[in-house]
């Protein structure tokens, strides 16, 4: 495994992970935070090219411009899933995975599933509301709403559009409900592709992760004081535990 490997973060529903600063905090190893199909500089690509699939082929893509052999993942949330299978079909390609509070089950697809199960018009109404008042989704999420987190929030709130959101969120209830999904995580554990979670101190007792996979992680990291969102809470704490389990 190389040294300098790059670290590629995947981002869930809402691409939150932009303004994070870990190119400077993991510097000098290269990091690569791309935008996925249908987010911020890609927002422009059609529902119809929204999925766990084309992102797991962008991604792909990627690590294989980036001229390096390998990549460590780090996937939060819906991005963890799209991780999964990105290591499963490319695992030459995959140096270890971090799969931060990302989806196994459908029971942790839940949120997914609210947006899934919308119309057009009600998603675009909630999403719309969200990034109209980002200070109050942060409350609501129980998270404090400092400066810099409301800033972080609105920005990540506004970069897709309501049509990528719900794409994104029927595609990966669709992926995660199929058997294939949990062999896909079972041959990443059994291929030496070291696959680590970490989760949020507030949020781990909800995040709904197989007896096997707990079993045949390399590691299980909770981070303190934090939820889901746990880079918007403590962004330093979280790339500290990245830089860790990387190295």
């Amino acid at each position: 495994m190389s040294a300098s490997a790059p670290v590629v973060f995947v981002h869930g529903l809402f691409q939150m992970l932009g303004d994070l600063g870990a190119a400077e905090f993991l510097a000098p190893r290269p990091v690569i935070i791309p935008d996925l199909p249908g987010y911020a500089s890609n927002r422009s690509k059609p529902s119809s090219e929204v999925s766990v699939e084309h992102a797991v082929e962008y991604l792909h893509e990627q690590i294989h411009s980036s001229g390096f052999d390998k990549a460590h993942i780090v996937g939060h949330s819906v991005g963890g899933a799209i991780a999964t299978v990105l290591a499963s079909r490319y695992p030459n390609h995959v140096a270890s995975v971090i799969d931060v509070e990302g989806n196994f089950t459908l029971k942790d697809a839940f949120w997914s599933a609210k947006i899934a199960a919308m119309d057009a018009g009600e998603a675009e109404t909630l999403l719309d509301g969200y990034a109209a008042d980002p200070a109050g989704w942060l409350t609501c999420a129980g998270i404090t709403p400092t400066v810099e987190a409301v800033a972080t929030a609105e920005r990540g709130l506004r970069a897709q559009p309501s049509a990528t959101v719900q794409a994104m969120a029927r595609s990966v209830i669709q992926a995660t409900s199929q058997a294939s999904y949990f062999e896909s995580v079972k041959e990443i554990l059994a291929g030496g592709i070291p696959l680590h979670l970490v989760a949020g101190e507030r949020s781990r007792a909800g995040w709904d992760v197989p007896d096997f996979v707990l079993r045949d992680a390399a590691s299980l990291t909770t981070q303190p004081g934090v939820g889901h969102m746990m880079m918007l809470e403590d962004r330093v704490g979280f790339l500290e535990i990245v830089k860790t389990l990387i190295s």
